[in-house]
């Protein structure tokens, strides 16, 4: 449970530049795939992401919105 006294189960969590802080890892960390993008390849989201990219979150996010948009035809 997140410090909002919250969780989340989404089917995809992307999380962007999201370092993964203890309380936000924990509310998120039942979706069923994580994707995370983060210049630091420390970041602690990388712990529980399912698939991580270290790189610029504004050169990532256009690419993986290009592909994602060529996949649905």
């Amino acid at each position: 449970m997140g410090i909002s006294g919250k969780t989340v189960k989404p089917k995809v969590y992307i999380a962007l530049g999201i370092s993964g802080a203890f309380q936000h890892a924990t509310a998120m960390k039942d979706s069923a795939m994580i994707i995370a993008v983060n210049k630091d390849p420390k970041a602690p989201i990388f712990q529980i992401a399912h698939y991580g990219i270290v790189g610029d979150l504004f050169k990532v996010a256009p690419a993986l919105t290009a592909a994602v948009r060529a996949e649905k035809g």
